[in-house]
Order: structure tokens, then C-alpha cells, then sequence
């Protein structure tokens, strides 16, 4: 197997290319790097910085590189022994003129040999069936009217023309255009015209497309004649000229041309989550499934990937049956991981043929540990307070859920509940008995109430867990919708009776509206949670974070070990996340956010002072002014490092920034569609206002900082420590080696300084000294300490690789004065054995001792050992070794900083 060590992520576009890749290999095989992870790398829209936009599944983004830099990169990374693992987009490509697949179908409509490729609802009553090209700032005749939409001759073809976008003409409108002068047509242009009539005969996709390329190249032929060329441009300028032509132009296409917004309420092809210009592939298809890996199966197959990433899994059809065909064409030393978001409870099927999931699981693990569960209380009493209300995470999911069903996905919904109509699962009688409304309403609800990004179940009758999952769905709509009722009970004999007895036919035909309503689960979880609730359920924002949830607050030490036996069981080479592309906040931003759980009722009286220091009356509101505290206590730049010559001088900027995106995705008072400026502006400025450091706020704001990211930084370092020896595998997000305290993205995405990097980690290395710790602490906020020890514990578990995949995890007992703020450990492979200790909570304890971080005295706290481990000890992380009967000390352990990486050796 390919598996990794570790892995790093990089995040290619036009300005991070191969070549700037290139330079920095030097540098990761130093840090310990050992497989690099890539964002996606074929041809995306032009200037896109994230590569999830593919147009073209068969080339290297050009902006980024070629396949002849790609195999030069792979031979370096090969001879340092490192791999590569690829994010692969299999659910949708960019709607774009540069989409050639999708420009083919525009083109010729179901004639294309493309149709079959893209899911689109061919049979809509939406516009007769014609694609929606939902991208006009205006109605198509107002846009018209206005001369934004000409018709012009581009590259062997006409297309009409809207701001800097062009889209293909079907050949039936060449006529159109070319007949606008029949007195002056040359009979070159009639006996094309006259082919052109023929061609509508053809019906035969492949002959019709070798067709439509004869008739385009004879016109081009005809073009290099100057009166030939005069005549078109004259027929050309007479279209322009003329609405009604360029009307009925529009009208002739297999597409239609539309308002941007009308897809709030009706659509008739599947998109990504409620992006208009992402539009979805049938990958279930075989023959598409083929097309859309071939070019990822030869780069396999060429030894330059080693592993693959599944984006957004949850998008596809059948993810069980596709995981399935990807191992198969991958073959068995791929590693394969999928980006999956698990809701509490949920667990990655067992049955995928994968090595795991990308780490949003294991980083809420992490961040919950971190969260003071005896804080809750605390932290929800001040939040109701706050707000003057008494709201539920849970009420406040299902309503922003129905915000994005109802008044952003509305065509969706349509489009299911025609879907069950016309699959005809319902007797007449019984359909008759329910208004259609009322029946729409059912579905919607059940979209709604799913309490996962979805189920996988891909045969009917269900299997038993998950039928009773949906009818648990099921009558808990009941209960609040009573008046659901019949439309519920359709629905359940639908999903689940019918079933029991039904022929294979009336089960396919269930099964297919049941994966189809699961794949619309997915995406209205992710906007009514990650893009909405968590900007605006504000009790504590730690949680408001991709693969962890508001309602979660806090994990204790028992659950967490179970949770990490359970991953070494089942998981063991999935990632450890901390920080991704599509986090919220940055690792080191919720490091200090916990640290606020440590002192709950010192923050809370803090922010009490704040507000009155701060009184406004307009906007901010409360809700989004505690907002703002939290970001600026997490996101705020280390102390000593807010000068015009550090990288976050620009905060002010990020900020505001920042804060209008968290405005919008809230859409509370603004929204990215109706941005209310006032508001956005007037809550900006408040934000502005509390940087200023003259200001009685700054004083108490500083002071306050200070603390809490002394103690940050040894969340943070701990969960280095955790990340690099939990069951999983350590990945390091681009930059992270260094603070992260980036905000979402395009915040997440900035350029990252590795020249100052490579620089740091050289000087460390260079050094030689095995006592870099005291000094490293005293100038923690370069980011130093962080980059060395992810140096050294990377390095560690390159010499100790196995036991990091395949050792046990045992949780160990701590005793004494402190028992409850230390977390322990061993790994534990064949004769090897591993020791991890870490604080927790340590704020409150520093607050008792009133003691700072390095003076902690932990009295008599000590780790008990297994009965079979070895007793002496070599610490991996300083110059120290010790020798006891089955217990350490933890003072012996935490003598400089409070972690521990110590090897046990026998005596």
C-alpha cells in the first residue's frame, strides 16, 4: 500500500504554480514531510484559486503547469520518498464557455454526445426542457433590450454574447442569421443553408456531431472568400440591430438564457450545493465514470499519483457503487480517502473500499477535547442573556435548513416531488386524498429533518438501521406537523412498506427516489449549517467550525480515548486534520478560543465590561457583537506582532473583510444577494473602533490577550502532539507550521511566506542544540516552537512509522492533584513502546497556583504504566531520561513545557 506518514496540503493556482512548488520540495523533505496533497490540478476557470471549477478533466491547468513539470516533480518527490495524493472533483465541473463537454451539449441539446454526461432534467416542464443558463444580471428580454446579448462569430462557430461569456448557437440558427439578406446571399451561404435543413434529419448523436463539425469547417472554408466574409458580417450586424431577431435567436437554442436568481424557486439541472455556475456529472454512468478518471487513471498508472481524495462524496448517486469502481481502477496500493463530514454518532461505512476520511471527524475529536464541558452551563446562561431569548441549536438548524430549502433550493423541491409523480409509486386513489402542496411540503420536511448529510442505503427494502432511521425521520415530522399526516404516511409506504413485498421493477423505481432525495440531503446540511447556523447560533464560535457542531460543547478524557480505540481499530490511516481549505477558523484560532471555556465566568465578566465600553445603538446587534469579540480574542495577531512590518498587518483589512462574508452567509440583516450596506458598513466600523488603541477597550482588550494566547499556544502545541501521535495520520495544512490564525476562506488562502520559513527551520536545524526550548518559549510568538516541535515529531514518526499506523492506543490512568488535566497515552507496537501526555485546562490551573506556564508546580500528578510496559523512559522532545517501577512523574516530564513524547525502553 501507498500509505502516508503524514501529508501536506497545498493549494495550487496561478500564483502558486508547479514551479514555485518545485522550489519548496527542499523544504517539506526537511520538515518531514511525506506525501503532498494537492488541491485539485486539472484545467479550471481562468484565475480560479481553489481548482474545484474543473472545465477540462484531461489537462493540467495550464495557469498551474504541464504534465511535463507534473513528471518532473514526481521524480524529485520519488527520489526524497515522497508521494503524492490528489483531490479529484468526481460530482461536478465549472458552467463555463471553457467547459468543452458542456459547450458541446449547449450546442446540440440531447444530440450531443455530452448529454448523457451531465445531470440535467431533460424532461422539465422548467423552459420546455431547454437548459437554464442562469448567469444574465437581468430577464433575458430586458437584456436584450439593453444590448447585452449580441450574436457574433467565434472560432468556427456563432454564439451569443453576454459581458465576457459566449455560448454556442445550434446550428438551426445559422440559418437564421445567415438568411437576414436573402437578396445579396451568395449561393455558396443557400447550399449550406440548405445542408443546414438536412442536419435536423440526423438523430444519431455521433453522426450528428460529425455532421454539425463538416458544416462548421465548410462555413469557416467559405469565410476565407472576401465577398462571402462581407456578406456574414453584414448579416451579423443586422441581427444585433434587431430584438426580435436576437429574441428569436435566443429562443431556437436548446438552453435558455435566464435571471441569475430565478433558481431560487426553479431549475432543471443539478448543481453543487446552490452554486449556479457548478453543474453535476452523472458519474454513476459507466461510460461517464470512464471519461471523467481517465486522465487520473494514466497519472496512476505513470507512478505520479499514489493516492486519491474524493471530493464532496456525498454528491454522488450511489457513493457506495462509485468508491467501489474507483478502488478497481485505482487498484489496491492506492490510498483513498473521502472528504465526509460525520454528524455525532455517524460513522464512516465500514464496507468502503477506502483508508478513511479527510479529518473533519478527528479535528471536532480534538476540538472538543480542548472544550471545558463543566462550561456549558456558563457559557449558555450568558448566551440567552445575551440575546433575551432562550434559542435551541436544534430549532434554530431545522429553520435555517427550510430558509435554504424554501427560498433557495424551491426548484429542487419541485423537482422531487415530480420525480415521485412520475415514477408512479403512488396509487391514483391515494394521490387523489392528498393536495399536491401538502405532499411537496412532506418531502421538503423530510429533506429537512435528516439529521445527516445522508444515508447510503442502495437497495430497497432498506436494511434494518436504516429503515429505522428514516421512520424515526418520519414520525418526528409527524409530531410537529400533524397536519402531514396523510402526505407522511404516502411517503413511509413509499420508502418502507411498498418495499417489503414489491416487485424489483417498483423497488428500482423506489430507490431511485430515494438516493435522488439523499442527494439533496447533503447540500441543504451544508447551507443551512456550515454557510448559515454557523454564523449566527453565537454561544460559542470554537464550535461554529466544518465537521464539529454548535451543539456540541466538549468531550471528556474517557470519551476521547474511546473514540481514538475505535479509530485505530476501524481508521487507522485516515487524516488528522487541524486545519483545511474549508475550516472556519484557523487551528490556532480555536487553540485560544478553548482556553475561553477555561475561564468561563472571568470571560463572560469580560465581555460584560466590553459591551459597556463599547455601547452602541445601532448596528452591531448584540448577537453579531459577541461575535466580533470572539473573532478578535481568536483571530486578533500575537502580541508584539501587530507591527507595519509583520505579515498580519493588514488585520483591519482581514476583519472587515471577514465580517461582511460572516454578514452575508448569516443572513440575518444582509445576505449575498440583498447585501443591506448600511448595516454591513455601520457593524465594519464598530470593528474598526476597537482596534483603536487609544481607546479605554484596548487596554483591557490587550491585557486580556495576552493571557489567553499564552495559553493558546499550548493548546496549540498540544494538538501538534496529538495530531502526530493519535491513531490517523498528521496533515498540515499549507502555512500551518507556523500560527494559524486565518479566518474562512478567501482568508485561508493568503500567500504563505516559505522563504521565511525554510529559513527558520534551517537555523533550528543548523543549531545542533538539544535545549532549544527555554529560548523557543521565551520568543513563542514567532512561531518557532510550533515549527520545530512538528519538525521533530514528524521526524519521529518517520523512524517509527509502523508503530504510528498499526499500534495499539491505550489510554493511561493519571493520579494525584491534577489527574483531571492530563491527557495520557501509549502506543504500543510489537516491542516499541510510546508515551504522550498533554495538559488540559490548564488556564484554571495556572488561576489557582497563581502561577504562570513554566512555573507550574503538579505537586504529586504522575501517569500509571501497563503492568508489561517498560519502566525506563528517553524523552523525544528534551534531554531527559528517567527510570521508575509503573508510574512517571509528571513534573519529571513537563520539567520546561507541559508535553510529553518519551520512548519507554526496557531496563
Amino acid at each position: 500500500m501507498n500509505n502516508p506518514i503524514s501529508t501536506y496540503r497545498i493549494q495550487f493556482h496561478k500564483n502558486f504554480t508547479f514551479l514555485d512548488f518545485e522550489h519548496l520540495i527542499p523544504y517539506l523533505d526537511k520538515l518531514g514531510i511525506k506525501t503532498v496533497y494537492a488541491s485539485p490540478i486539472f484545467e479550471a476557470v481562468p484565475g480560479s484559486i481553489h481548482g474545484y471549477d474543473t472545465v477540462n478533466l484531461h489537462r493540467i491547468n495550464p495557469e498551474i503547469g504541464t504534465e511535463e513539470q507534473l513528471q518532473t516533480i514526481s521524480r524529485q518527490l520519488t527520489k526524497r520518498g515522497i508521494n503524492w495524493l490528489q483531490d479529484i472533483v468526481p460530482n461536478h465541473m465549472a458552467f463555463h464557455p471553457d467547459n468543452a463537454w458542456l459547450m458541446d451539449v449547449l450546442e446540440k441539446g440531447q444530440r450531443s454526445l455530452y448529454a448523457p454526461f451531465f445531470d440535467i432534467d431533460w424532461t422539465s416542464p422548467v423552459y420546455q426542457g431547454r437548459l437554464m443558463v442562469p448567469f444574465l444580471g437581468d430577464s433575458l428580454p430586458e437584456v436584450i433590450a439593453q444590448g447585452e446579448l449580441t450574436v457574433a462569430y467565434q472560432n468556427k462557430r456563432f454564439v451569443l454574447v453576454n459581458q465576457e461569456s459566449a455560448y454556442p448557437l445550434h446550428l438551426r440558427s445559422y440559418a437564421t442569421v445567415l438568411q437576414t439578406d436573402k437578396a445579396k446571399m451568395p449561393e455558396s451561404i443557400q447550399a449550406l443553408i440548405r445542408q443546414l435543413d438536412e442536419l435536423e434529419t440526423t438523430a444519431d448523436a455521433k453522426n450528428y456531431t460529425t455532421c454539425c463539425t463538416e458544416l462548421q469547417d465548410k462555413l469557416a472554408h467559405l469565410l476565407q472568400n472576401l465577398a462571402t466574409d462581407t456578406y456574414l458580417k453584414s448579416c451579423l450586424k443586422a441581427v444585433n440591430a434587431s430584438p426580435t431577431l436576437r429574441q428569436q435567436i435566443a429562443d431556437q437554442q436548446a438552453y435558455r438564457l435566464c435571471y441569475y436568481s430565478e433558481t431560487d424557486y426553479q431549475i432543471n439541472y443539478r448543481r453543487f450545493f446552490t452554486v449556479n455556475n457548478l453543474i453535476c456529472l452523472n458519474s454513476q454512468d459507466p461510460v461517464v465514470f470512464e471519461q471523467v478518471h481517465r486522465y487520473t487513471k494514466k497519472l496512476l498508472e505513470a507512478g505520479v499519483f499514489q493516492g486519491l481524495r474524493v471530493d464532496h462524496v456525498d454528491g454522488l448517486y450511489n457513493p457506495t457503487d462509485y468508491l467501489d469502481r474507483l478502488r478497481e481502477l485505482a487498484g489496491p496500493a492506492a490510498y483513498i480517502i473521502v472528504e465526509k463530514i460525520l454528524e455525532q454518532g455517524e460513522e464512516l461505512p465500514p464496507y468502503w473500499p477506502i483508508q478513511g476520511a479527510t479529518g473533519y471527524q478527528y479535528l471536532s475529536l480534538l476540538n472538543n477535547l480542548l472544550t471545558q464541558t463543566r462550561s456549558q452551563k456558563v457559557f449558555t446562561r450568558f448566551y440567552h442573556e445575551l440575546l433575551g431569548e432562550k434559542t435551541t441549536v436544534h430549532g434554530e438548524l431545522r429553520d435555517k435548513k427550510a430558509i435554504i430549502l424554501y427560498e433557495h433550493m424551491g426548484g429542487e423541491l419541485d423537482n422531487l416531488h415530480q420525480l415521485l409523480l412520475d415514477l408512479n409509486l403512488i396509487e391514483a386513489g391515494r394521490l387523489e386524498t392528498v393536495q399536491p402542496e401538502t405532499l411537496k411540503t412532506a418531502i421538503g420536511e423530510f429533506l429537512i429533518q435528516c439529521p445527516v448529510y445522508r444515508f447510503y442505503g442502495n437497495h430497497v427494502p432498506l436494511n434494518e438501521r436504516e429503515a429505522e432511521a428514516i421512520q424515526e425521520i418520519l414520525d418526528q415530522i409527524q409530531i410537529s406537523n400533524p397536519e402531514l399526516t396523510e402526505a407522511l404516511d404516502l411517503l413511509e409506504d413509499v420508502l418502507l412498506t411498498s418495499p417489503l413485498a414489491g416487485s424489483q421493477n417498483d423497488n428500482d423505481r423506489a430507490l431511485r427516489f430515494y438516493q435522488r432525495c439523499m442527494q439533496f440531503t447533503g447540500p441543504l446540511m451544508a447551507k443551512g449549517v456550515e454557510d448559515t447556523l454557523m454564523y449566527t447560533y453565537n454561544r460559542f464560535i470554537g464550535h461554529d467550525e466544518v465537521g464539529d457542531s454548535p451543539e456540541y460543547f466538549g468531550l471528556t478524557t474517557d470519551e476521547f480515548h474511546q473514540k481514538m480505540m475505535d479509530r485505530e481499530a476501524n481508521w487507522p490511516l485516515a487524516l488528522n486534520a487541524t486545519s483545511t481549505h474549508d475550516t472556519k477558523r484557523g487551528e490556532d484560532v480555536r487553540s485560544r478560543l478553548n482556553v475561553l471555556t477555561d475561564l468561563a465566568d472571568e470571560w463572560v465578566e469580560e465581555v460584560r465590561i466590553w459591551q459597556q465600553l463599547n455601547q452602541t445603538n445601532e448596528a452591531p446587534d448584540r448577537n453579531d457583537e459577541y461575535f466580533i469579540y470572539q473573532t478578535l480574542i481568536g483571530a486578533y495577531p500575537m502580541p508584539g506582532m501587530d507591527s507595519p512590518d509583520q505579515e498580519d498587518a493588514d488585520f483591519a483589512d482581514r476583519l472587515t473583510a471577514y465580517l461582511q462574508k460572516a454578514l452575508r452567509e448569516a443572513k440575518r440583516y444582509s445576505s449575498h444577494t440583498k447585501p443591506n450596506e448600511v448595516y454591513e458598513e455601520t457593524t465594519k466600523a464598530f470593528a474598526i473602533n476597537l482596534l483603536d488603541q487609544k481607546r479605554p477597550f484596548w487596554k483591557r482588550f490587550a491585557t486580556f490577550h495576552q493571557r489567553i494566547a499564552d495559553f493558546g499556544i499550548i493548546n496549540s502545541l498540544a494538538q501538534v502532539v496529538l495530531k502526530c501521535t493519535c491513531p490517523g495520520l498528521p496533515d498540515v495544512y499549507q502555512g500551518s507550521e507556523f500560527w494559524d490564525l486565518s479566518l474562512v476562506d478567501p482568508d485561508n488562502r493568503r500567500p504563505v511566506d516559505y522563504k521565511q520559513r525554510q529559513q527558520r527551520l534551517g537555523e533550528l536545524v543548523a543549531s545542533g542544540s538539544d535545549d532549544l526550548w527555554p529560548e523557543l518559549w521565551q520568543n513563542r510568538y514567532d512561531a518557532r516552537i510550533k515549527l520545530w516541535l512538528l519538525h521533530i515529531l514528524l521526524t519521529e514518526r518517520n523512524r517509527h512509522s509502523e508503530l504510528f499506523a498499526n499500534g495499539r492506543y491505550i489510554p493511561l490512568l493519571a493520579e494525584g492533584a491534577y489527574k483531571q488535566h492530563v491527557l495520557a497515552f501509549a502506543r504500543q507496537h510489537e516491542q516499541m513502546w510510546y508515551v504522550v501526555a498533554v495538559p488540559l485546562d490548564l488556564a484554571s490551573v495556572c488561576s489557582d497556583q497563581q502561577t504562570d506556564i513554566v512555573s507550574l508546580d503538579w505537586k504529586d500528578t504522575r501517569l500509571i504504566l501497563p503492568d508489561d510496559a517498560p519502566v525506563r523512559w528517553n524523552h523525544r522532545l528534551i534531554k531527559a531520561r528517567g527510570e521508575g517501577a509503573k508510574d512517571i512523574a509528571v513534573r519529571a516530564l513537563f520539567p520546561v513545557l507541559p508535553l510529553a513524547v518519551v520512548k519507554l525502553e526496557k531496563a
